[in-house]
């Protein structure tokens, strides 16, 4: 898919950056709105047929960050295991329209894609927190809000990054992405310290849950050439999605993963199961008739999220890593946004006692 905005709006402050001149210049016939009204954006879009959070992606506006970039990871929750990761965001929404998206409901009130291109701040923060804490190890991602090379064609966030990271001694970047958008990265003379990770799933869920994305052999042949150049490659089972036949999809996809990728050069393989809000249900209805989402029971958990019911989840969690580790027992397989109890059933131990896991994990 190739991304043109239908208009490119450039708040105060935001019009002398490299970045947004690398915007305009590929955008040369894109109308541009400077200084642009806000709120009165907002009201015309409560007005659109389409939905404000469908037609807030075809609207590109270029801002300054104006607070702390990083931040640790939001999606901690009550009772939940947190993995000590840090976001980075530099895009706010996303071009891919995944059914499963907490965007659509969490992006409501802002829903335009937001692009930052105060790079350099974040740059002079990243560089003073890790100064700070040289002892800490630092997991850090961009893919919070947006996918994180959907658009680095031109928004090439990743020339800036990588080498950066690379200079670090106590921190790892993970870019997380379902894209096959990799020609930036495979330009890099080093891809030492930079984790490219693609979010999977079976070929009929992505054809059906994740429109607007590559397929699954396109992300998993982006996954190759990245392995290829040297690059640490990561997996995201995440949504794990439940329906009949899953079993067989998952199997079928974990043959085509070690078809592309060596074990020895996957860093991790998360294993994450489809989880909502209250909220986003009717969304999801409304926006996806088509979704298969909601063919198995859902409970609310300790932190308000709907599961799949715990005996689902031990079981999915369990057949999926023993599929894993069936082909590489040494592979490192970790639970996302999940309790003690389900880390328990499906591992037999906490992630303190992993020694791969424990630098991650704070319980």
């Amino acid at each position: 898919m190739t991304y043109q905005p239908e208009i490119i709006y450039i708040e105060e402050g935001a019009g002398d950056y490299d970045l947004t001149r690398r915007v305009l210049e590929t955008f040369p016939e894109v109308p541009i709105s400077h200084r642009p009204d806000l709120p009165e954006v907002m009201a015309e879009l409560q007005q659109s047929s389409v939905g404000v959070f469908g037609e807030g992606k075809k609207r590109l506006l270029l801002s300054r960050f104006k607070g702390s970039f990083l931040k640790k990871c939001p999606g901690i929750s009550p009772g939940m295991v947190c993995c000590n990761y840090y976001v980075v965001n530099l895009i706010k929404n996303c071009v891919y329209d995944c059914s499963y998206c907490f965007l659509q409901d969490f992006l409501q009130n802002n829903p335009l894609l937001t692009a930052y291109v105060n790079l350099e701040d974040l740059l002079t923060e990243l560089d003073e927190t890790l100064s700070a804490h040289p002892n800490r190890t630092f997991r850090v991602g961009t893919g919070e809000l947006t996918d994180s090379l959907a658009l680095d064609d031109f928004l090439p966030y990743s020339e800036t990054l990588i080498p950066f990271f690379n200079q670090q001694k106590n921190a790892v970047l993970e870019l997380k992405t379902k894209s096959d958008r990799v020609e930036n990265l495979l330009k890099q003379n080093n891809a030492s310290n930079v984790i490219i990770s693609w979010s999977i799933n079976p070929p009929e869920i992505a054809e059906r849950e994740e429109k607007g994305t590559p397929g699954t052999l396109q992300r998993l042949n982006a996954a190759r050439l990245c392995s290829e150049k040297g690059y640490r490659i990561g997996f995201h089972f995440d949504p794990v999605i439940l329906y009949p036949g899953w079993e067989t999809a998952y199997a079928d996809l974990i043959d085509l993963m070690f078809q592309n990728v060596r074990p020895e050069q996957i860093e991790w393989i998360s294993l994450g199961g489809f989880r909502y809000r209250p909220n986003l249900k009717k969304v999801i209805k409304d926006r996806h008739a088509d979704t298969r989402l909601f063919t198995q029971e859902q409970l609310p958990g300790e932190d308000g999220k709907f599961r799949y019911l715990r005996p689902l989840r031990n079981q999915a969690f369990e057949t999926l890593r023993r599929m894993v580790k069936d082909r590489s027992s040494d592979m490192n397989v970790y639970l996302c946004m999940e309790t003690k109890e389900i880390w328990e059933g499906v591992t037999g131990k906490l992630p303190r006692s992993d020694k791969k896991l424990n630098q991650f994990f704070d319980l």
